[in-house]
């Protein structure tokens, strides 16, 4: 078990470019990570240079983000049997604390689930992922239904509204997440006419996937999210972040809203968010 250092971690960064969707997640990890974007993420390696597995972890667990509080492994393995040897070192996982592990191939599935069970401790599916990307501006079917001078970046004093709306939000610590996520990466949201705040918005996750898509009830229909995405994908290709999002199986409005701005999947791929123990 190697922890990168800070050359180790930019060669990985590059290393790992190309070989998207399996390292996407990983690889935008390391992306923030050498940008000085996620300072309590660290990665490690089970051998190097000529690594097979990659995982990024919290520096310091329990912090009070939803990083820290769901204790999120974000993995990338090129082989089962490596991934196990991995997750087996000494001092990797607490295997009597509450672990995501999160984008797990689904073809490597296996190797975590027999480690759960070695332990006697329970491993559940919380889902499993279509990854979409986008690749170029070619790629991108550009969209826009709102006038240009609705279309702003959140502010920090937006968190707390889009805390109330998230999925995995409502707590202290998933409002910090939300105010991280604002504070260090691009973000945009549709204001209503009036200046009276957002009533659609997108954000970008540590890990650098589009995320918190989400519209207020009584303003969907009116293509707001789409054309967020649209505006979103566009500005992270100009930056250089890679573009993409991860869609729950079965989530067939979501998968549709990205396939038709351009977006690919490769049907073969899956990735799985695993919990060990119970929270």
């Amino acid at each position: 078990m190697i922890v990168l250092g800070e050359d180790e971690l930019q060669q990985a960064e590059k290393a790992l470019a190309p070989l998207s969707p399996a390292a996407v997640k990983v690889y935008g990890c390391l992306f923030s990570i050498n940008r000085g974007k996620a300072l309590n993420l660290e990665v490690v390696a089970d051998s190097w240079p000529d690594f097979s597995v990659l995982v990024c972890k919290p520096k310091v667990q329990g912090t009070a983000d939803r990083e820290g509080d769901f204790n999120i492994y974000s993995i990338f393995s090129r082989d089962q049997a490596s991934l196990k040897k991995l997750l087996s070192s000494p001092g990797l996982l607490r295997w009597d604390a509450f672990t995501l592990l999160a984008g797990v191939d689904i073809n490597h599935l296996d190797a975590v689930t027999d480690l759960a069970a070695q332990h006697g401790v329970p491993a559940r599916t919380q889902c499993v992922m279509h990854v979409l990307m986008l690749n170029s501006h070619d790629q991108l079917r550009v969209y826009q239904s709102v006038p240009e001078d609705r279309i702003r970046p959140l502010q920090a004093e937006h968190a707390a509204l889009v805390n109330s709306t998230w999925k995995y939000g409502g707590d202290h610590n998933s409002y910090n997440s939300v105010l991280g996520y604002i504070s260090n990466h691009p973000s945009l949201c549709v204001m209503d006419e009036g200046g009276g705040g957002p009533l659609s918005w997108v954000l970008v996750y540590h890990h650098l996937a589009l995320g918190l898509l989400y519209t207020l009830p009584q303003h969907r229909r009116k293509g707001y999210a789409k054309t967020l995405v649209s505006r979103m994908a566009g500005r992270l290709l100009e930056l250089g972040y890679p573009v993409y999002c991860f869609v729950e199986e079965g989530n067939s409005a979501s998968y549709g809203l990205f396939t038709s701005l351009g977006f690919t999947v490769k049907e073969s791929f899956r990735a799985v968010w695993l919990e060990i123990n119970e929270k």
